[in-house]
């Protein structure tokens, strides 16, 4: 067939490059699996399955050639080699079909890639958990709405940051077991008259089932969008926790010193010293976005079979993506790791601010008898004057608090200078605070222990489905040795 050389440079020896950079390896494995079946079931001689299976394990992207117009793509050019190494005529394409190999051979391509990123986040909740740990009592500022909020402790917000993670980790782990299902013996998207053994595949592949319908086998994309979803998830979440840590890295805050190696100095300002990694992983973060969208695009309103809008195309960006989130995720755990946190930092703010005010009106309800929204118009009166005076929360007496809620309610309260002194106080703020999930010693201690055991937890799924897959790979090898 004669090919127009526009589609040749813009399409098809694009597409072929990339089939012999980075799918070859796993359609080798395909069509070793198939032919390997097609021997079991006796639909191929074993001399025919036999030498098969040896040209195509012999087929190495440096023994291909560049494109030729000839072969639409790099199946047939395998068919070529393996029908000239065999002095057949391809005899793997028996109850075989473009579609059900390439829809199988994106799912084992994304079956590794959101194992090897689900290993990333997970070294990355690893580092964070151990900055958690080492900071469990040191108090920092919270912020809603960028305005000061309440004392809480550095490893609150940490665990608060290794949650967003893990459930990120949770939905990868969840779209997984829906990528994780062979499509082989779909054929074109009928099955095939041949009476193959879609299961014994399967296993060779390391895959745990089937996609039951082949209809669906062929046609879905719906694993490829859910991917896009979490990776775009993931994207949104560690963009904000990055966000947070540049600013925790500023002169105004200076709470966070990254290691020299992740910094940039200027080329006029002899002081500076930028953490410029940071911003990398944020802009490396907004860029997978718009591969997620790119996604979403490429499958809608396209028809409901096999066409390559939603799959074969989207494989090239979809790869290259995984392999920039992958270096991104790795280079964040590093600079969360070697990072210095410095709580010290936010004492000012909390010495000179009104971030204790809701314990303050909590004294007056639990030691005064007021009213909760008694108590809030008190403080709140209480704040005003303070503010006014350019003063914080730090060294207000009881007859100045007893002054503002008998100007707010009427009533008469004196609470005590030392029981004041400690409302007001960050550390007592966050020590009071240890209900499931609040800040205090006790609630971070069962907060990071559930955290170790939900990592540990998803390091043994991985390595479930990692073994699975070598033992997959051992059984090809017998059967393939065997030959």
């Amino acid at each position: 067939m004669q090919r127009d050389p526009r589609y040749v440079e813009h399409v098809l020896a694009p597409r072929y490059m990339f089939a012999c950079r980075e799918e070859l390896p796993y359609l080798i494995e395909i069509l070793v699996a198939h032919t390997l079946m097609l021997g079991r079931q006796r639909i191929l001689s074993s001399e025919a399955a036999e030498s098969t299976v040896r040209a195509l394990t012999a087929i190495t992207a440096e023994r291909l050639p560049p494109y030729d117009p000839r072969f639409e793509d790099l199946y047939f050019v395998i068919e070529e080699r393996v029908a000239a190494a065999t002095g057949g005529a391809g005899d793997f394409r028996v109850a075989l079909s473009r579609n059900d190999t390439w829809a199988t051979l994106a799912r084992l391509m994304l079956r590794d890639q959101v194992l090897d990123l689900i290993d990333a986040l997970d070294d990355l909740r690893d580092a964070v958990l151990d900055q958690a740990a080492r900071h469990r009592t040191a108090v920092m500022m919270a912020h809603t709405h960028h305005q000061h909020a309440q004392p809480t402790t550095v490893a609150h917000y940490l665990l608060a940051a290794e949650a967003v993670i893990a459930r990120c980790v949770d939905r990868y782990r969840t779209a997984l077991e829906r990528v994780d299902r062979s499509p082989m013996g779909a054929g074109a998207l009928t099955t095939t008259g041949f009476p193959i053994d879609r299961a014994y595949t399967a296993s060779l592949l390391g895959f745990p089932g089937v996609v039951d319908n082949s209809y669906d086998a062929v046609s879905a994309a719906d694993h490829v969008g859910e991917l896009a979803g979490c990776h775009g998830v993931l994207a949104t979440s560690l963009s904000r926790i990055v966000q947070d840590l540049i600013l925790w890295a500023s002169s105004e805050i200076g709470a966070l010193e990254l290691a020299p190696g992740f910094l940039q100095i200027s080329s006029i300002m002899p002081q500076k010293r930028n953490p410029v990694a940071l911003e990398h992983v944020r802009s490396d973060l907004s860029r997978l976005l718009g591969t997620s969208q790119e996604t979403w695009a490429s499958a809608h309103n396209v028809p409901f079979g096999d066409v390559n809008d939603p799959v074969d195309n989207l494989i090239p960006p979809l790869t290259d993506a995984h392999r920039s989130l992958g270096g991104t995720v790795r280079l964040l755990r590093e600079v969360v790791a070697a990072a210095r946190i410095r709580p010290d930092a936010w004492a000012p703010a909390l010495r000179g601010t009104f971030a204790t005010s809701t314990e303050l009106a909590d004294t007056l309800v639990r030691d005064g008898g007021l009213h909760f929204p008694e108590a809030h118009a008190a403080v709140t009166r209480l704040v005003a004057e303070r503010r006014g005076q350019g003063l914080g929360l730090a060294g207000v007496g009881p007859a100045e608090l007893e002054a503002a809620v008998h100007a707010t309610t009427g009533r008469t309260v004196r609470l005590p200078t030392e029981v004041i002194a400690r409302a007001v106080d960050p550390q007592h703020f966050v020590s009071r605070r240890n209900i499931p999930g609040g800040p205090g010693a006790e609630a971070i201690e069962r907060m990071l222990a559930a955290a170790r055991a939900s990592l540990a937890a998803s390091r043994a799924a991985s390595r479930v489905v990692r073994e699975r897959l070598e033992a997959a790979r051992q059984t090809r090898a017998r059967g393939t040795a065997a030959r």
